[in-house]
């Protein structure tokens, strides 16, 4: 059940209750990169976003697509949802420990929930909202449709405190759960691995955090420009071989390598990142 707690439905709250330390209440926020700090994907200002895709890390298109323009900020970035188009957040059941929430956020944006549901339904409404009902290590899901957006929180409690800012080391590993990502600095090494002929080299990448499950699939980005063999040639081609949780092996097409002997990939600079798909919600 959720409940709009503009004092509509004989819920308030006012400035007083908003007082609080994140030190003393430790991490409230159950929402993943709800101030747009990661955006791992790359995705393009106001670059068309297909029903269920990703932009910024965590945040996917809702049914009608989710199109959404933003200025990059190093701080907290505000994105505007474009007219008939929502951004939905889903929280994995392993995070929820049931009972009664808030939902807040900054913005023009309205918002429903998914209470035991991966799927926002209901009426959009003003922030805040509360949220009761929700059962112990079960999904539950947020929707933001057109407008400004920015500080999103989910918290438990029935009482909005004010926004959590997490370090951003902490804000990556948290995303790095539902996508690992390879996104060098520079002339980055990507892993060793062996040559089982004279075209391929299979390396083993570990990952920075483990994933909520084993990886799927693969979408580099430059590659094939950015990215060669620590002795040889350039590459040609990327492929997921194994999936894992903690590792996985990925089989780069090149030339002119020497069958059952060792070798490395590594970044050359420029703009280029390797993401390992198949861990979202």
């Amino acid at each position: 059940m959720a409940a709009s707690l503009d004092g509509t439905d004989g819920l308030t709250f006012n400035d007083n209750t908003l007082m609080g330390s994140a030190n003393s209440l430790g991490t409230r926020n159950i929402l993943v990169n709800a101030d747009f700090r990661i955006n791992q994907r790359a995705y393009v200002s106001a670059a068309t976003l297909a029903a269920g895709a990703y932009g910024h890390d965590r945040f996917k298109a809702g049914a009608s697509g989710g199109d959404y323009s933003f200025t990059q900020l190093a701080s907290s970035t505000q994105v505007t949802i474009a007219s008939g188009k929502s951004l939905i957040q889903v929280v994995e059941d392993k995070n929820v420990v049931g009972g009664s929430y808030v939902l807040s956020w900054t913005g023009t944006a309205l918002a429903r929930v998914g209470v035991n549901s991966a799927t926002p339904s209901g009426t959009f409404v003003v922030s805040p909202i509360l949220i009761t009902g929700q059962t112990a290590g079960t999904t539950m899901s947020v929707e933001f449709n057109a407008g400004t957006l920015n500080t999103a929180q989910l918290e438990l409690g029935t009482v909005a405190t004010p926004f959590e800012r997490r370090p951003i080391g902490v804000e990556l590993a948290l995303c790095q759960r539902y996508l690992p990502a390879f996104t060098p600095l520079g002339e980055d090494p990507l892993g060793i691995g062996f040559c089982p002929n004279a075209t391929l080299i299979d390396v083993v990448v570990n990952f920075q955090v483990p994933a909520r499950v084993a990886v799927t699939g693969i979408t580099a980005s430059a590659a094939n420009t950015f990215l060669q063999l620590l002795f040889v040639n350039a590459i040609t081609g990327v492929a997921l071989s194994t999936g894992g949780r903690t590792a996985t092996t990925v089989r780069f097409t090149t030339s002119g390598v020497t069958a059952a002997q060792a070798n490395g990939i590594r970044a050359t600079g420029g703009s280029t990142f390797i993401l390992f798909t198949g861990c979202e919600l």
